[in-house]
C-alpha cells in the first residue's frame, strides 16, 4: 500500500522524469525514500520487463495439461533509483557504480541492477529492500535481535573487506534491516574505497614505522612544556582522507592518519552495536573533529586517547578542570547510561532494557551472572527463568567482549569482520546455520 506523497515530491519526481525521458516508459517512480550529500534516492516500479529479479530462463517449460490454463499475471518489481548529484565528480561516480558492479553476488550487499544515464545525469538501478527505520526499532530490540543484526552486518564487511573495499561511511541508515525477517543489506557506496596496502604515501603517518615512538609524559609534565607549533615548520602537510559521518569516525581518521584500513568500518560498527545496547542513539552527535575526540576521551579515557594521538604523531592535551576522569570501562558507562534513562522514566516497565539492567552490580562496573534462588521441590518453572537469566549474561557479556574488539585503538590490534564472527558471542547463530547446511 503506497503513502501519500507531498506536493513537493511529486514535483521532485516530475522533474527528474524531464531530465530522464527514458524514465516515463521504463519505470513509475512512487516516492522519495532518502536524501544524503551526494544523492537522493527514489522508490519506483519497473515497467516492461526492464528489471528481472530472479531470472525465468532456467525454468521447466510449463505442462502440457496446464497448457490452456490462465497464467497468473507478474507484479512488477519494485526498485530504487539513485540519483548522483551532477556536483560529484566523475571519478567519485565512477568509482562508486565500479565498486557496486564488483560487490554484487552477496545477500548482504545491495548490487547494481542497471545505469541509466542523460547528458550530464546519472541513475543507479538498485533492489528497493524492505526494512524498518533505525530508531523505530533500537530502544525495543533484544539482545537475541541485537546478535543477528551483527551478524547480517559483519558478513557483509567481511564480504567487502576481503573484496579490499572500505565503506568509510557505515552507520544505521546505510544498513536497511528488517526486523521481522531479521535480515539487513549494506548499501550506499558513495564513499568507498579500495585499500591498497602496498603504496606508501611520502608523507606518511608515524603509525607506520616499526619503530613506535616511546613519549615520557611525566617527563614533559616536569619540564612544564606546553603544546606549541614550530616558528617556521618546514614538514609537508599531511593530507588524509578524513570522509565519513560524524560520530561513526575511527579516532585514527580523527587523527589524519594516511594509513586508514577496513579497521575503520569495524569501530563503526561498534559505535552502531553500542547504540543498540545502550538503548541511545546517536551516542556522538559532535559538530567538529576536536568536540569528537573529547566525546571519545570522556567514554574511553583520556589516557588511551594520548597514546593513540602519539601513535599517529599527533599531540593530544585536554586542559578541562571538571571533566570526569573516564577508565575506559564500557560496562560502567553502559549502566550510567542506561540507569540515568531509566531513573527518568524513559523506559516502560516492560521494556527489554531491564534484562540489561538486572546484570550490573551495585556499583555499575562490572556485570553479575544470576544464582539459582528457589525451592527444589518447584524447580522446573524458577529453572527455566534461571536458564534465560544465565543466557542474558553470556550474551551481554559476549557482546561487551565484542564491543571491546571493534573500540581497540591502535587499527592493527583492532579485530577483523571475520574474526568477530568467529567470537562465542555468535556461538548458537553459527551452530544453526552448520545444521542447515547438514540437512
Amino acid at each position: 500500500e503506497e503513502d501519500e506523497v507531498s506536493l513537493e515530491v511529486l514535483e521532485e519526481m516530475h522533474k527528474l522524469e524531464e531530465c530522464f525521458p527514458v524514465l516515463s516508459t521504463d519505470f513509475r517512480l512512487i516516492d522519495k525514500i532518502g536524501e544524503g550529500t551526494f544523492s537522493t534516492v527514489y522508490k519506483a516500479e519497473a515497467l516492461n520487463g526492464k528489471v528481472m529479479l530472479g531470472s525465468d530462463m532456467w525454468k521447466s517449460p510449463p505442462l502440457k495439461k496446464n497448457k490452456h490454463k490462465p497464467v497468473p499475471k507478474k507484479k512488477n518489481p519494485i526498485v530504487a533509483l539513485k540519483q548522483i548529484y551532477v556536483t560529484s565528480s566523475p571519478n567519485r561516480i565512477h568509482n562508486e557504480l565500479n565498486l557496486l558492479y564488483m560487490l554484487t553476488g552477496n545477500a548482504n550487499v545491495a548490487p547494481l541492477l542497471d545505469v541509466l544515464r542523460y547528458q550530464d545525469q546519472v541513475l543507479a538501478i538498485l533492489p528497493y529492500y524492505q526494512h524498518a527505520d533505525f530508531r523505530d526499532f533500537y530502544r525495543d530490540l533484544p539482545i537475541k535481535g541485537i546478535k543477528k543484526y551483527f551478524w547480517e552486518l559483519f558478513h557483509a564487511l567481511d564480504y567487502i573487506h576481503e573484496k579490499g573495499v572500505i565503506h568509510r561511511d557505515l552507520k544505521p541508515t546505510n544498513f536497511l534491516y528488517d526486523p521481522f525477517k531479521g535480515k539487513g543489506v549494506l548499501v550506499d557506496f558513495g564513499l568507498a574505497e579500495k585499500f591498497n596496502s602496498t603504496s606508501k604515501p611520502s608523507n606518511a603517518c608515524p603509525c607506520l614505522s616499526k619503530e613506535k615512538l616511546v613519549v615520557n609524559r611525566s617527563h614533559i609534565k616536569r619540564l612544564n612544556v606546553k603544546g606549541a607549533y614550530p616558528k617556521s615548520d618546514n614538514r609537508p602537510p599531511r593530507r588524509a582522507n578524513r570522509a565519513g559521518t560524524r560520530g561513526f569516525r575511527a579516532p585514527e581518521v580523527l587523527f589524519k592518519c594516511t594509513n586508514q584500513s577496513t579497521k575503520i568500518d569495524i569501530w563503526s560498527a561498534g559505535i552502531i552495536g553500542f547504540s543498540l545496547i545502550a538503548r541511545k542513539f546517536p551516542v556522538f552527535n559532535s559538530p567538529d573533529d576536536t568536540d569528537a575526540l573529547l566525546e571519545l576521551a570522556l567514554i574511553f579515557g583520556i589516557e588511551k586517547l594520548q597514546r593513540c594521538a602519539e601513535l599517529h604523531g599527533c599531540g593530544l592535551e585536554i586542559n578541562l578542570t571538571n571533566m570526569a576522569q573516564s577508565s575506559g570501562n564500557l560496562v560502567k558507562v553502559l549502566s550510567d547510561f542506561i540507569r540515568h534513562e531509566n531513573e527518568n522514566d524513559c523506559f516502560p516497565p516492560d521494556s527489554v532494557i531491564q534484562d540489561t539492567l538486572k546484570l550490573f552490580n551495585k556499583a555499575g562496573d562490572k556485570l553479575v551472572k544470576p544464582q539459582f534462588v528457589g525451592d527444589l521441590n518447584d524447580a522446573d518453572a524458577q529453572y527455566e527463568g534461571f536458564k534465560k537469566n544465565i543466557e542474558d549474561y553470556k550474551d551481554h557479556k559476549y557482546l561487551i567482549e565484542l564491543l571491546y574488539g571493534c573500540f581497540r585503538m591502535d587499527p592493527t590490534k583492532r579485530l577483523s569482520a571475520r574474526e568477530i564472527l568467529q567470537l562465542p558471542f555468535f556461538q548458537e547463530l553459527a551452530t544453526s546455520q552448520d545444521d542447515d547446511v547438514l540437512l
